[in-house]
């Protein structure tokens, strides 16, 4: 008995940081039932797919803003986190590197808008959009991960979504307001970053400095293998909103916005718990707290699954104010994507990465991208666009995800099939690589 409470009082700090998290990712999938109906009745389903296409174009640019550091700098703020002066040194090449990269983003954004007429048509809302990329240069959310400080960070979060939800009622009154739904959104985020300033820089008393050229080359290059990673993860995002938008109709755009944000919010249990439980992980390696962890896993996706399914067309419905009928029956088929999506998150930075298992991470998703890329090549030379075959190719890249991941773990002595259940029995060695 004393063992099995020393094991479960393992988990104290991630259930409090994963409890932290979880209330703002519920209140950020809550508010949009209160907001997409509203700009779905007011500014109708085609401005909101344009403005939809446009946010899904800059989550590209947002991709090399961050550059894998929210993931990198995670772990070195971990280790890190009684270590002022390394604090300082860190935070600073961070902020250096992202800001030279939102520059180039910037310039090569203006290229875009200049070339393309489907872009230049539309292109103050595509440099509103582009705002959010400034966002991402200040607001130091890897900090707070790395550091376990959730609570802090949850309310970061909670006034940019408050903020942009509330300012939505008060400024979108008609059609052509539609430019300014990105504009509230960037805002909000940048208003959320200036407000993080004051936690960082008097709170914490971060003092940023020119570090060292090589400390700056360092991080830099020890991120490149997780930008790569993350690049999997805004393909599989967005890139068939960015198809839709090319291909099909702002309408698509929009019936597949609404089943994706359903997805995303079923999905946050399980990235919520991932966050908490991965800085953890990273300093402990206890074996079985992964194991325990899995068999959660398992209860939480399949139950969020099938309560998706089962609530496809009211879901999809509401949110949409009944202008997206075939939003349902896509919601229907990315059902299978979120079951595999809440293994997949756990297998990856949980497990292969806290236990020093980089390389079949990255390779994961660098795998899955491949599958997308070919996917969707192939329904461009052979002119079979479609929604829901868009929808099908994110469940199968998925499946490959997790596969891929599952058989390392295995591989590792990390996990089995038997780990699948939550069972609650302790086996194996508690820690060590």
């Amino acid at each position: 008995m004393k063992n099995r409470s020393s094991v479960f009082g393992k988990f104290a700090p991630v259930v409090k940081n994963a409890a932290w998290l979880t209330v703002f990712e519920a209140l950020r999938v809550i508010m949009p039932f209160i907001a997409l109906p509203y700009l779905f009745h007011t500014v109708g389903e085609d401005s909101y797919g344009n403005v939809v296409f446009a946010q899904a174009i800059v989550a590209c640019f947002s991709l090399i803003v961050n550059f894998g550091l929210d993931v990198s700098a995670v772990r070195d703020v971990a280790r890190l986190r009684n270590d002022k002066p390394g604090l300082d040194a860190l935070v600073s090449a961070v902020l250096i590197i992202k800001t030279g990269l939102c520059l180039f983003s910037f310039l090569a954004l203006a290229a875009l808008v200049r070339a393309i007429p489907r872009f230049s048509r539309e292109a103050l809302l595509f440099y509103f959009a582009f705002l959010s990329c400034v966002a991402d240069v200040l607001l130091p959310a890897w900090y707070y991960q790395g550091k376990e400080n959730m609570k802090t960070l949850t309310f970061i979060r909670f006034f940019s979504v408050a903020f942009y939800t509330a300012s939505l009622f008060a400024v979108i009154r008609s059609a052509g307001d539609y430019l300014y739904i990105p504009l509230l959104q960037s805002g909000g985020m940048i208003l959320s970053a200036l407000i993080s300033g004051y936690f960082l820089f008097v709170r914490d008393r971060i003092r940023l400095h020119l570090p060292p050229l090589s400390l700056i080359g360092r991080k830099f290059r020890e991120s490149v293998p997780f930008f790569l990673s993350r690049a999997s993860l805004v393909i599989n995002a967005y890139m068939a909103k960015i198809m839709c938008g090319f291909y099909l109709s702002p309408g698509d755009v929009a019936a597949f916005d609404v089943a994706q944000k359903i997805c995303n919010g079923g999905i946050t249990p399980m990235q919520m718990f991932n966050q908490a439980l991965y800085p953890n992980l990273s300093k402990s390696r206890n074996r079985d707290m992964l194991r325990r962890s899995l068999g959660l896993t398992t209860l939480i996706t399949s139950a969020v699954a099938l309560l998706l399914f089962c609530l496809s067309g009211w879901l999809t419905g509401l949110l949409s104010h009944g202008q997206t009928p075939g939003a349902g029956s896509l919601l229907r088929i990315l059902c299978l994507y979120v079951f595999m999506a809440g293994y997949s998150v756990f297998l990856g930075a949980s497990a292969l990465v806290s236990f020093g298992h980089q390389h079949p991470f990255n390779l994961s998703v660098i795998l899955s991208s491949a599958v997308l890329l070919i996917c969707y090549t192939l329904m461009i030379v052979t002119q079979n666009n479609s929604v829901y075959l868009y929808a099908l190719t994110l469940v199968v890249a998925e499946s490959v995800v997790f596969g891929y991941r599952f058989h390392y773990c295995r591989k590792y002595g990390l996990v089995g099939f038997g780990d699948l259940l939550f069972h609650g029995k302790a086996r194996g060695p508690a820690a060590g690589n």
